[in-house]
């Protein structure tokens, strides 16, 4: 068949396909076949989920999904650049095989030919995510609340308060998802680091946030910023697969001036 299914042994041409498309795009960093390889040796890993394009017996091309609706962009030889449109309809039929309700990308913004490919086939721009790192000593901050605020550890109880705040963030992701993720996650060492706004006299909670400190994970003004990573912590992306960045902040709240109560709250 033209297009295939992912067989033993298509990592390596996946690598190098990946690493001639992409290699003159700003920020490209060659892809490994021991990196692809351990990922598809996953418990979950389903071969079905990847779409390979043959020529005269030779993969040419490959686009693949996953079952939170991401896919990649097809990546194909440069001169088998015909096999894009063919790979993306395999990939979107086949999640339409499994009544996937939506399929959706994420790439750098200056990777133009992807993102124009995309938005021909009818993709359209629905989030922009953009990093900031400051140092601490630069930043605006307060060490008291208003006596009508107060912060404390957010508690799993309190969930559906959470979900509440900001509903289009969560939609896709189940409460029960979202509460294992927050409050049985390996690698959150310090979990009373997430907290939330109140009122003082109702509890009702206005906002959350949660800090992500741990010397193991990357230095924030090492990386880069451009890539369109998910962070560990960063509230609406519990579905994802993650980077770990040490002393990264994220939160939620329904009115900004109790966000911006929560950005400049000194959390020592």
């Amino acid at each position: 068949m033209p297009i295939r299914s992912y067989q033993p042994g298509d990592e390596q041409i996946q690598a190098s396909i990946y690493n001639r498309a992409a290699g003159s795009l700003p920020g490209f960093k060659p892809a490994k076949a021991e990196e692809i390889c351990r990922r598809y040796q996953a418990a979950d890993f389903d071969p079905e989920s990847r779409c390979y394009a043959v020529e005269r017996s030779e993969v040419v091309g490959y686009a693949v999904f996953g079952e939170n609706g991401r896919i990649s962009y097809p990546w194909c030889l440069p001169e088998a650049e015909e096999w894009r449109e063919p790979l993306l309809a395999a990939v979107l039929a086949a999640m339409a095989r499994r009544r996937l309700p939506e399929a959706w990308a994420a790439y750098r913004a200056d990777w133009s030919p992807v993102l124009e490919f995309l938005g021909a086939q009818g993709f359209l721009e629905k989030r922009t995510m953009i990093n900031y790192a400051g140092e601490l000593a630069g930043l605006p901050r307060r060490d008291r609340l208003p006596p009508d605020r107060l912060v404390e550890p957010l508690l799993r109880e309190e969930l559906p308060q959470l979900l509440s705040l900001a509903p289009p963030l969560f939609s896709s992701t189940g409460a029960q998802m979202i509460g294992e993720y927050f409050w049985n996650n390996r690698y959150y060492r310090f979990p009373e680091n997430l907290m939330a706004l109140k009122e003082t006299s109702s509890r009702k909670i206005l906002g959350a946030y949660v800090l992500v400190i741990d010397d193991r994970f990357a230095d924030p003004t090492k990386i880069d910023a451009a890539m369109p990573c998910f962070r560990l912590g960063a509230f609406g992306t519990e579905r994802e697969r993650h980077k770990r960045v040490n002393g990264l902040f994220s939160c939620v709240f329904a009115d900004e001036v109790d966000g911006e109560l929560m950005v400049t709250l000194d959390p020592v």
